[in-house]
């Protein structure tokens, strides 16, 4: 019986409760967002002690299911002001199922700077001032000395302890590689919490029990088979997702200076052909490489530079377009080095580069100017007043600066795909109730859906939803988005994919378990943002991309506001 562990910083006490009804058969996504919807008050200030930080595994953790090691950390965010769900592969997730943890819930204040240990046997809280201001390269490497190479980190970095809103939580894979859960600055949280690290050593732990062990090796077994067989996956294991990078150029919605054109006349010099290419050459690179166990993909890597000294792993491509083409900046090394300094500093690559953007397009630094970049995120570690602005993402820096063009929602960056091409995607930034996150439904042309048209001003709604509650399932479900894309191409996939779940939970097996999944989580993300005061005024984009054509395609987003607010509309 999987239970949930909850952490009282304030009185430095836990204890272990079973999952209550309201709870059950919940993991990942669904889980957290179903906690802070229960047990944290809306209006409550995010940075505050009512605020709760969770950590949660998904319902197919640590079984034989493929990729199944994302975790889900969730809070009220203090970017958005609004519910918020982060995750990340990694080690963590599948060692707290082995623990028989389906989530860790902290609660309250620690007084001083605290680090939790968990084990089969106990809840440990060390206290240690020397890791102030400790970047996440050095706290992981630390802690793996002291705890072992069977332990699993999660950290924050020194933005995090600033509680600046641009703040992530890092997360270790298997060789102590970070993955980061970076949006909605929930690092910002477990800084407000005092807490700089947690330790998971499942040492001693036995394998996950599962309702129907055989149903579920048989489903696991022909949902890896077909994941495998997707030729998407074939690109994706040979460049990773920095593929996407000529892709997305090719389409026309590739944001380039401040999402200002579709188009990097650069593009190839930071694509993934050519980092592979470069890869080739330089020592000690891993054009493959797996977060967690029992990834059958491999899409991510470990990027050196000419000597073969480590630069960063893994280079993806939403900080690719970001970070580099959204600034302009055309050096595959600058962007690596900023990508791992702002895993360093614990901030999201993806909020910063549009944070960036907005300071070039300003005149602050100049544009594709990526050691003045650097210079200025770096700041964000030292507390100066230009560090503190960038370091609260790309709304903070817009405001301060002046800025009319700033590409948020619900004060989140929107991803590296411009919503004038990719108009569902456009609804998808603007109704989720995460704020502008392409993982909760990013509306991209397929062969499998040749009838559908992203750049048409209607019929983008219903995409839109259907994406939305299928992606708040798979996180749900705590696999990666990578394979749950097969799927939706190969509906037999779509069946072993539930009879993993229900293998795992032991409810009864029918076709419409995800959408269940899936839009009771949406409607109860959409509930708790309701009591926070959201309303459809804030379901909007920013309103250049209504008005200025984009290069080279000369659209706008023209999907009407009637759709637009038709898209997440539940029965009461």
């Amino acid at each position: 019986m999987k239970k949930l562990l909850r952490i009282d910083l304030t009185k430095k006490q836990f204890r272990y409760d079973e999952m209550p009804p309201i709870y059950a058969n919940l993991g990942g996504r669904g889980l957290t967002s179903k906690i802070i919807s229960e047990e944290v008050p809306a209006n409550t200030y995010a940075l505050g002690p009512e605020n709760k930080l969770v950590f949660a595994a998904g319902i197919l953790a640590g079984t034989s299911a493929p990729n199944n090691g994302r975790l889900s950390v969730g809070a009220k965010s203090p970017l958005t002001n609004g519910i918020k769900e982060a995750n990340a592969g990694g080690s963590v997730a599948q060692k707290l199922a082995r623990l028989g943890i389906q989530a860790v819930v902290l609660e309250g204040v620690s007084k001083t700077l605290s680090m939790i240990k968990i084990t089969k046997d106990e809840v440990t809280f060390i206290e240690n001032e020397t890791f102030r201001a400790m970047g996440n390269y050095e706290v992981i490497e630390r802690l793996k000395a002291t705890h072992g190479d069977h332990a699993a980190i999660i950290s924050i970095g020194p933005a995090g302890e600033s509680c600046l809103k641009a703040s992530s939580v890092a997360v270790t894979s298997p060789d102590f590689q970070i993955r980061m859960a970076s949006r909605g600055g929930l690092g910002a949280v477990m800084g407000s919490k005092n807490v700089k690290a947690v330790v998971i050593d499942d040492t001693g732990t036995k394998d996950v029990e599962v309702v129907n062990p055989l149903k579920l090796k048989e489903a696991a077994f022909a949902l890896s088979k077909g994941i495998l067989a997707n030729p998407l996956i074939e690109g994706l294991k040979q460049f990773g997702t920095p593929i996407l990078v000529n892709m997305i150029n090719a389409v026309g919605c590739l944001p380039t200076k401040n999402y200002s054109m579709g188009q990097f006349e650069s593009a190839e010099m930071i694509s993934g052909e050519t980092m592979i290419a470069a890869m080739a050459n330089r020592p000690n690179s891993k054009a493959v490489h797996r977060c967690m166990a029992g990834c059958v993909i491999g899409c991510s890597n470990v990027y050196t530079d000419e000597k073969g000294g480590e630069i960063v792993s893994g280079l993806e491509f939403e900080t690719l377009g970001l970070l580099g083409s959204n600034c302009m900046i055309n050096d595959l090394d600058d962007i690596a080095r900023i990508n791992r300094l702002c895993n360093d500093l614990g901030l999201d690559t993806m909020d910063i580069g549009a944070a960036v953007a907005v300071a070039m397009e300003s005149g602050l630094l100049a544009w594709g100017d990526g050691k003045a970049a650097y210079a200025l995120i770096e700041e964000a570690g030292k507390g100066t007043d230009r560090g503190m602005m960038i370091g609260n993402g790309c709304l903070a820096t817009g405001l301060k600066l002046g800025v009319k063009r700033i590409p948020q929602v619900k004060g989140q960056s929107l991803a590296a795909y411009d919503p004038r091409v990719l108009k569902g995607t456009g609804v998808t930034y603007s109704t989720s109730p995460m704020g502008a996150d392409h993982t909760c439904g990013n509306a991209l042309p397929s062969p499998a859906n040749p009838d559908y048209n992203p750049t048409a001003s209607t019929g983008q709604a219903p995409v839109s939803a259907f994406l939305q509650w299928y992606f708040a399932a798979i996180d749900s479900l705590g696999i990666c988005l990578f394979a749950a894309l097969p799927p939706l191409d190969m509906p037999d996939l779509m069946k072993h994919l539930i009879d993993c779940a229900v293998s795992v939970t032991g409810e009864a097996a029918n076709d419409t378990y995800l959408v269940k999944l899936g839009t009771s989580v949406l409607e109860c993300e959409k509930k708790f943002n309701e009591k926070a005061g959201f309303t459809t005024k804030d379901d909007r984009l920013p309103e250049f991309f209504l008005t200025e054509t984009l290069p080279p395609s000369g659209l706008i987003f023209d999907v009407s506001e009637a759709e637009i607010d038709s898209t997440l509309k539940f029965n009461d």
